[in-house]
């Protein structure tokens, strides 16, 4: 998944949050809690798809693409 194809997802997520009354101060100070849905491309053992969803949150931080065999579905600001 490319960072253009996450980005937009991730997007769609904050202005969901901010429509129903979420406040882009509290995720710019790191106050809210997310959750990310992922997909996966292929079976894998629970500690492999970690392992998956770690690489992927690193790519993220990077602004970089998901690795292989990892998409993400959804972002969910509590």
């Amino acid at each position: 998944m490319t960072y253009k194809e996450y980005k937009q997802i991730i997007s769609d997520a904050i202005i969901e949050y901010c429509n129903n009354g979420g406040s882009l101060l509290n995720i710019a100070l790191n106050n809210t809690r997310k959750e990310y849905i992922y997909d996966f491309d292929y079976f894998l053992p629970e500690d492999q798809k970690q392992i998956l969803i770690d690489k992927a949150h690193q790519a993220m931080q990077k602004d970089k693409d998901l690795p292989e065999g990892i998409r993400l579905k959804k972002v969910i600001f509590l």
